[in-house]
C-alpha cells in the first residue's frame, strides 16, 4: 500500500507531505507517531503540526511510491490539496 501523510502547515515552510509504501498501514503509523518511522514525521509532530494519514493505492508498493518520490511533487497526488479542484464549479 501507497500511503500519504498530509501536513495540516508545512514543516519549516517547506514539507507538507510525507509519501511511503508498507503491507501493514496500522502498524506503520503507529511506527510513525510513536517516533520510530520518518524523521521528517518526528519533526513535525513535535513542532506540533497536525497531520492526516491517506491511503491511495491499496495495491501497490514500493515501486509506486518510489516512482511518485522521484517526481517530486506530492501535492499533485493529495486528495486535501486537490479537494477545491476537483470540486471547482465552472
Amino acid at each position: 500500500m501507497v500511503y500519504l501523510y498530509h501536513f495540516v502547515k508545512p514543516y519549516r515552510g517547506r514539507a507538507q507531505h510525507y509519501l511511503g509504501s508498507t503491507n501493514d498501514l496500522k502498524r506503520r503509523h503507529q511506527e510513525h507517531i510513536s517516533g520510530r518511522g520518518s524523521p521528517l514525521i518526528r519533526a513535525a509532530l513535535a513542532a506540533g503540526i497536525d497531520m492526516y494519514c491517506i491511503p491511495l493505492f491499496p495495491n501497490e508498493g514500493h515501486k509506486l511510491e518510489r516512482a511518485i518520490k522521484l517526481q517530486k511533487n506530492s501535492r499533485r497526488i493529495c486528495p486535501l490539496c486537490n479537494t477545491y479542484k476537483r470540486f471547482k464549479l465552472a
